[in-house]
C-alpha cells in the first residue's frame, strides 16, 4: 500500500514541478513571480517591525508595573518591621 501512495506522491509532485517550470518559463510570469515576491517580503518586514514596537511597548509596561509591585512589597515589609 505505501508503494502505491509513495508513487502517487512523487507523479504529483513531478506534475507541480512541471507545472511550476512551465509557468515560469515565460518571461511575464516570472517578473509576475519576483514582483508578488518583493511585495511580500516588504509586507512581512513592516508587520515586522510594528509586532517589534508592539513588543517594546508591553515589555515597557511589565516592567513599569513590576517596579509598582516591588515599591509596594518593599513599603508593605517596612511596616511589618515597624508593625
Amino acid at each position: 500500500m505505501s508503494k502505491k501512495s509513495g508513487g502517487l506522491f512523487a507523479f504529483l509532485t513531478g506534475m507541480a514541478v512541471g507545472a511550476a517550470a512551465l509557468f515560469l518559463s515565460d518571461e511575464g510570469n516570472r517578473k509576475k513571480t519576483q514582483k508578488a515576491v518583493k511585495d511580500t517580503t516588504e509586507a512581512a518586514k513592516k508587520e515586522a517591525k510594528k509586532l517589534q514596537a508592539k513588543a517594546m511597548k508591553v515589555k515597557k509596561t511589565a516592567v513599569a508595573k513590576a517596579k509598582k509591585v516591588q515599591t509596594a512589597a518593599k513599603k508593605a515589609q517596612e511596616v511589618a518591621r515597624k508593625g
